[in-house]
């Protein structure tokens, strides 16, 4: 009685339940995983001192006027794909070479310093702008007319110098002064603004493009 009474009772008890398990046990790292890591970070790391050390001791073992490289992308002795340094350092001048001992071809910036058009230009419309003050000037519209001058002031300034220094002989002391002749008459009319005072405002804007006409009539502008 016992054994049967055993087996109905096992006969009719539910199976167990298959153990359930959750994703991060299956997503463990496992020891050798985490071993490789470990691994592949030294690894990095020694090489990246290694390199430190290369170009610490090329650097300190350079010559004067050398400068340290690094050959990571070529093989031995072939030259550096991509280092932009060569024996002997950047020379300074217009012929400059940065290193390399013969130049080919012609300077790409040759003549750059004589190419003054950009400044015309500029200049023509700061003219423009400073021969077009009368209507302010006689509507006693102080603050704008100050304002147009004060605005050209810097560029204008700028692109006159850079025009005045492409000229030779007599004509760039001619330059000089015209410049400075203007300038001058510029700030007589800032004051005569600052004082508002009609008349005299009247008189130095006159003569401020008496001294603009002047002084494009010795650079050609």
């Amino acid at each position: 009685m016992l054994s049967l009474s055993s087996s109905a009772v096992l006969a009719f008890t539910p199976a167990a339940a298959p153990a359930v398990v959750s994703r991060s046990a299956v997503r463990m790292e496992s020891p050798v995983m985490a071993a490789d890591a470990t691994s592949r970070r030294e690894l990095f790391a020694r090489a990246g001192a290694a390199l430190a050390g290369v170009g610490a001791v090329q650097a300190a073992s350079a010559k004067a006027g050398e400068f340290g490289k690094v050959e990571i992308f070529s093989l031995v002795g072939e030259p550096a794909i991509s280092s932009p340094y060569q024996p002997g350092g950047p020379k300074a001048g217009k012929e400059a070479t940065f290193g390399y001992a013969k130049t080919e071809g012609e300077f790409l910036a040759n003549g750059y310093e004589t190419d003054v058009s950009r400044e015309k230009a500029a200049f023509d419309l700061s003219c423009k702008i400073v021969s077009s003050q009368q209507a302010n000037v006689d509507s006693k519209t102080w603050w704008l007319v100050r304002d147009n001058l004060r605005g050209q002031a810097y560029n204008m300034k700028a692109n006159m110098l850079a025009i005045n220094k492409v000229l030779d002989g007599p004509k760039k002391e001619e330059a000089k002064q015209a410049y400075a002749k203007f300038w001058k008459e510029i700030d007589s009319l800032d004051l005569a603004c600052q004082k508002k005072e009609l008349a005299l405002a009247q008189k130095e804007y006159g003569d401020v493009l008496e001294a603009l006409k002047a002084y494009r009539a010795v650079v050609g502008a």
